[in-house]
């Protein structure tokens, strides 16, 4: 067998074991994202059952501050937090129909009998009559108690499909994990047969010296990927069991606030009070960090979009919020960029209810969304006439949990803001703000034009 010869049938084996490694590692890749995307599926389908059960047992805790409050006054309010209670669950059938999650539409009908029940029931306090509220919320005890049953069976077969996965997950990496190493200890054995006898015949000590290193600096950046990528799932399990403690927590702080409020003082009643505000504020801080977390992982799903259609949809998500502060929202002729809808309406969301949020007392915030032409791309700018920020601060805002007030003065996580930048990048843009204490914010991003440019059209503004 010639030289020749010889070198071309090593080569040839060497692609060979490469490739098959290389198929190998793909496919075990390709699989254990798609177990670790149906865990993620069913960790969120959890996560919706355990709101639903907490949204009816808050209704529930209202209903009975409503059976028991003394003045038409205490009606009142607890109807109010009722009614809240309901609007969300009603929101929360509207994203289980848009996920199509199958088990919870199954219980849909009676989710809703709840929801109409409880309404009535508020309704009738509203007008005075608190003993017939009372006498509903009884004659429906037993359905109320029958459908949290099926939310607590759909959430535990949830949660097993979640257990399922995980193992077989973990018994499929292991499985591969052996194939895999002795298909790489074989392809190691070859490739180094092969350098060795091509480095005794044809390459030189620093060609060699060079390849090495480029191998072991492939081999960091692929055991940093991998050790970023079990910290962030790390991060979301982790973060999704943390819901059920803070949860219960923030239960039965309410409840023996609710039960109990005859037999405390006002200081027993005041740390209580104080234990469900933090734990509200844990949960709220969970669902941002989980949000920011998971904004990595979500796919770019890029379109044409239409900035005047996302108004329209941010008007109609953050319409009480801006009813309730009495704000008025306005926009010019907005364009069509490119990118993904949901996070671009995501970030008008943050932008225009962090403008309602950091105003003064007493003072109707108004917020302004304009856009220009910035060559390649548009600028968008989100103005509002709130407390502003000192210049120094203009770029550290955007930073994870960056926040330059205390809760009290302002409730917020400090996500907000790191989100948008997180989005904007994301699609290529950069974010900044303009600002002076006491004289506003304007608030400026940029976002790529589509490919077939379309021509903006107006929107008639509306508060």
């Amino acid at each position: 067998m010639s030289l020749r010869t010889r070198i071309l049938t090593l080569v040839a084996g060497f692609v060979a074991m490469t490739l098959v490694v290389m198929l190998l590692g793909l496919s075990t890749i390709s699989d254990y994202n798609r177990m670790m995307a149906d865990y993620d599926r069913a960790a969120e389908n959890a996560y919706r059952g355990e709101r639903l059960n907490f949204l009816i047992s808050s209704a529930v805790m209202e209903s009975r501050g409503i059976y028991h409050s003394r003045t038409q006054a205490d009606t009142d309010t607890y109807a109010g937090r009722l009614d809240r209670d309901l609007d969300m669950m009603e929101a929360e059938i509207k994203a289980w129909r848009h996920d199509g999650l199958g088990r919870f539409v199954a219980i849909e009908p009676k989710t809703r009998d709840f929801i109409a029940t409880r309404r009535k029931l508020s309704e009738i306090a509203r007008a005075g009559s608190v003993k017939d509220a009372e006498a509903i919320g009884d004659r429906t005890r037993q359905a109320r108690m029958a459908f949290q049953a099926d939310i607590e069976r759909v959430v535990a077969e949830t949660r097993n499909d979640m257990l399922a996965t995980r193992a077989h997950a973990a018994t499929y990496r292991n499985e591969r994990a052996i194939s895999f190493a002795f298909v790489t200890l074989l392809w190691i054995a070859v490739t180094a047969g092969l350098s060795l006898w091509l480095v005794s015949h044809f390459i030189t000590r620093e060609i060699d010296q060079a390849h090495t290193a480029a191998m072991a600096r492939e081999k960091l950046l692929k055991a940093l990927m991998e050790s970023n990528t079990e910290l962030e799932r790390f991060a979301f399990v982790a973060s999704h069991d943390m819901q059920e403690p803070v949860r219960m927590v923030n239960i039965y702080s309410q409840m023996v606030l609710e039960d109990y409020q005859g037999s405390l003082d006002e200081r027993g009643r005041k740390y209580l009070r104080t234990i469900s505000a933090a734990a509200t504020r844990m949960q709220v801080m969970i669902r941002d960090l989980l949000g920011y977390s998971r904004m990595r992982n979500d796919p770019e799903e890029m379109a044409a979009v239409d900035l005047n259609t996302s108004m329209k949809q941010m008007r109609a998500d953050l319409g009480r919020l801006i009813q309730d502060a009495g704000a008025e929202v306005e926009s010019g002729p907005l364009p069509v960029v490119a990118g993904n809808a949901l996070q671009i309406q995501r970030v008008l969301e943050n932008l225009t209810a962090n403008g309602i949020k950091y105003q003064p007392a007493d003072h109707p915030a108004h917020i302004s969304i304009t856009a220009a032409d910035a060559g390649e791309r548009w600028q968008i700018t989100v103005a509002d006439n709130g407390i502003g920020i000192a210049p120094e601060h203009a770029a550290t805002v955007f930073e994870p949990f960056r926040r330059l007030h205390s809760w009290e003065e302002y409730p917020g996580t400090g996500l907000g803001l790191s989100i948008c930048r997180k989005i904007v990048e994301r699609h290529g843009g950069t974010i900044w703000l303009e600002s002076e204490p006491g004289r506003g914010t304007r608030v400026h991003f940029t976002l790529p034009k589509p490919q077939v440019r379309q021509q903006p059209h107006m929107v008639v503004a509306a508060a």
